[in-house]
């Protein structure tokens, strides 16, 4: 179903817009995401799945949405579980172990917090990060719209005109003798 996709980096809005819909896609597509996780191939992308999963877009899942993400060696293991009050979590998808380390989703979320949302983190140490969204907020949290850049926008390389010669720096007027305390 997801075979076309050789890498996370490769994972598209199209991709978690088709897998949301069902439990069975969108385990699919994340068994298929960790298949073929690797170090530095955009691992930290399958957060974006996580993200959605925290919206209206998923109508699979009832109640408060917990992703716990925790280093093991230079791997990282995925749960995403419901949580049921009491301590019980039910488990949304089987355990994920992504072949990336928990700095790249760490360094993610640090650099685009905001594609993360409607999640927000809960706990966060250099073992563990764990990101969580309310009932309340699943209800309440509409996914991104989609868009798609035209392909008339889009150039295969860029235009071979010249670019204009950079102009010489304007002569600075000769210094003063006078210590303007720079060397104090």
């Amino acid at each position: 179903m997801f075979s076309h996709i050789a890498r996370c980096l490769d994972l598209q809005e199209k991709h978690i817009v088709e897998a949301i819909v069902s439990g069975d896609s969108t385990r699919a597509l994340l068994a298929h995401l960790a298949s073929v996780s690797a170090p530095e191939t955009g691992c930290a992308k399958v957060l974006l799945l996580f993200a959605r999963m925290a919206t209206t877009a998923c109508t699979w899942l009832d109640g408060d949405l917990v992703i716990e993400l925790v280093a093991r060696d230079d791997a990282t293991v995925a749960e995403a579980a419901i949580d049921l009050g009491g301590g019980l979590r039910e488990r949304a998808v089987p355990t994920l172990i992504l072949r990336a380390p928990l700095t790249e989703f760490a360094r993610a979320i640090h650099r685009a917090p905001h594609m993360i949302a409607p999640l927000s983190i809960r706990a966060k140490s250099p073992q563990r990060i764990v990101l969580t969204a309310t009932a309340v907020v699943r209800r309440t949290s509409i996914p991104p719209a989609p868009f798609e850049i035209s392909s008339d926008s889009l150039f295969v390389r860029v235009p071979t005109a010249a670019l204009p010669q950079e102009e010489a720096p304007a002569q600075s007027p000769p210094s003063s003798d006078v210590d303007e305390g720079w060397d104090d």
